[in-house]
């Protein structure tokens, strides 16, 4: 498969080699759910890079409508993708962009994780409209914000995923772009059991606290994630302690914010936490809209 990058990010130097370090650690990954990187080079001011072609779908073809798959089979799926992100974290490399559309559905019965490096180019492109731009209903609070980034963050957008995949509903969405990411900034982790009643509360915490803005408090790896959520599913009592200190607040309904206040309160926050990037004009915008300051 041969995928190229705007020239945009020939014309910055320091991105320029950030995202090339990125590739070229790529490059040092052999791993069966992440497609094999042949080559990486430029057409004039364009890097291009060549890599495995996988035939089939992806993940994003599965979702809409609210569609709901079962919680153990989405975990099975999954379970490559989980393997694939531990192993390249193990290597210091962070994919930065988990999200359906880079998970592909081979069809020869392989689930892989394409679109190592290209998060970088996400953050360059900056926009919700941009050509290969980060999409925010999956991406870790903490990358929206410009913090360096660690393999807690990729947990955080596997997580989304499941999130989607098991109730239909993505996790933080919106009517808006700006709403979208001024909720995953200041609200709290869903609950998926407002979503979908039927996942036991054990699941939902689980999912709950990978979500969390605190990276700390997540699963420190996917594999870790997808075998809590397993256990919790099919032996509640060997939930971890931290998960089950939140089933209390969240069968009492103790855990949730109002979405208008804090969209409200949020976007004066939002245009001081994007400035310096592409997207303080746009926090500018949601700052006016909603008639804060």
């Amino acid at each position: 498969a041969l995928r190229t990058i705007g020239t945009g990010v020939a014309r910055d130097v320091s991105f320029s080699r950030r995202f090339l370090l990125e590739l070229r650690s790529y490059t040092a990954l052999e791993h069966e759910a992440i497609p094999r990187l042949y080559e990486l080079a430029y057409e004039g001011e364009s890097p291009y890079m060549v890599t495995e072609l996988v035939a089939g779908g992806t993940l994003e073809s599965w979702f809409g409508d609210g569609q709901r798959y079962e919680p153990l089979g989405v975990i099975a799926l999954l379970r490559p993708i989980a393997s694939a992100l531990d192993y390249a974290h193990s290597r210091a490399t962070v994919h930065r962009d988990v999200k359906p559309a880079n998970i592909l559905l081979a069809e020869d019965g392989r689930t892989m994780l394409t679109g190592f490096g290209l998060g970088t180019v996400a953050s360059f492109n900056n926009g919700p409209g941009a050509s290969g731009a980060v999409a925010p209903d999956y991406v870790a609070p903490e990358r929206l914000v410009g913090r360096e980034v660690d393999g807690r963050a990729d947990v955080y957008s596997l997580a989304a995923v499941i999130f989607e995949a098991t109730t239909g509903r993505r996790p933080f969405s919106s009517k808006s772009w700006i709403e979208t990411l001024s909720r995953r900034l200041y609200e709290p982790p869903p609950n998926v059991r407002e979503v979908a009643a039927d996942l036991p509360a054990a699941f939902a915490a689980t999912l709950q606290l990978a979500m969390d803005r605190d990276p700390n408090r997540r699963p420190a790896t996917a594999g870790e994630l997808l075998d809590q959520l397993e256990s919790a599913l099919t032996s509640p009592n060997g939930t971890p302690e931290r998960v089950r200190r939140l089933l209390p607040a969240m069968r009492g309904g103790g855990i949730g914010l109002s979405a208008l206040v804090v969209v409200a309160v949020g976007a004066a926050e939002l245009v001081w936490l994007f400035e310096g990037s592409g997207l303080s004009v746009v926090m500018r915008a949601a700052h006016r809209l909603l008639g804060v300051g």
